[in-house]
């Protein structure tokens, strides 16, 4: 009886099968996590730049003089789970880069507002900036 005339499965062939699968199975999976992990992060940073939008946008929809009572530090934003917003509104005269200019106070507001919020253990921050003008 020869040996290479015998048909069948060795030990051998099932044993390198079951690696092959598991480390294209241990793969697929691994991918699958990362793609939903990013898809969630994305999806989080999405909502905090349209809170960002609205927040802009209620800012100058006030009057230029009111807007400055729309300040906040950090506070839960209303209706959305897990963001907290900041809302600074400073006088374009009074920024760092404008120190030593002649710049007229009381025209122009710089409002940033900073929409934080939780990705696993990370905080992560989203930031907006416009100016408003008085009419």
């Amino acid at each position: 009886m020869k040996i290479n005339s015998e048909k069948g499965i060795t030990n051998i062939d099932i044993t390198i099968s079951i690696i092959i699968i598991t480390l294209f199975v241990s793969l697929i999976a691994t991918l699958m996590t990362n793609i939903t992990n990013n898809t969630k992060e994305t999806k989080r940073r999405a909502e905090a730049m349209n809170i960002a939008i609205n927040e802009i946008e209620k800012v100058k929809s006030v009057n230029f003089e009111e807007s400055d009572s729309l300040k906040t530090d950090g506070e839960n934003v209303q209706g959305k789970e897990g963001y907290y917003k900041k809302i600074s509104i400073e006088d374009y005269a009074d920024l760092p880069q404008n120190a030593g200019k002649t710049v007229e106070k009381g025209l122009v507001k710089k409002v940033t507002v900073e929409i934080s919020y939780k990705q696993n253990k990370d905080v992560k921050k989203f930031d907006l900036s416009t100016v408003i003008v008085k009419n």
